[in-house]
């Protein structure tokens, strides 16, 4: 399992981020799971990657907005930190769980958020 720490004191930023980097993470295998090449590239490659986290983004703060407050959320604000996350952690974790330890079990299946 594979931990980041989100050390910002917004929850609501940190539910989502948590939210939104577990989504890509998902989406990413499941395209995988039918062309292993195009989930390779889009997670090494800056746009393709943007473009899914903008539509997570907009599907996470929709639905987090049912029963909570978003507006004091800046959505750029919140992509630069899912984007800095992508960067630190998220393109490690998903290359090894493509890349299956020996014997042929993923490596990692979920993300661990602490909060701090």
């Amino acid at each position: 399992m594979k931990e980041i720490i989100l050390n910002s004191y917004e929850k609501t930023k940190n539910d989502l981020a948590a939210n939104i980097l577990q989504g890509y993470c998902d989406d990413i295998y499941t395209i995988y799971e039918k062309d292993p090449e195009t989930a390779v590239d889009i997670l090494n490659g800056g746009f393709l990657s943007g473009v899914i986290y903008d539509v997570l983004i907009t599907r996470e703060m929709k639905r987090y907005s049912i029963k909570n407050d978003v507006f004091d959320i800046n959505r750029r604000d919140l992509k630069d930190t899912i984007l800095y996350w992508h960067q630190e952690h998220i393109i490690e974790l998903v290359s090894k769980n493509i890349n299956q330890d020996e014997n042929g079990d993923p490596v990692y299946w979920r993300l661990k958020f602490t909060v701090i």
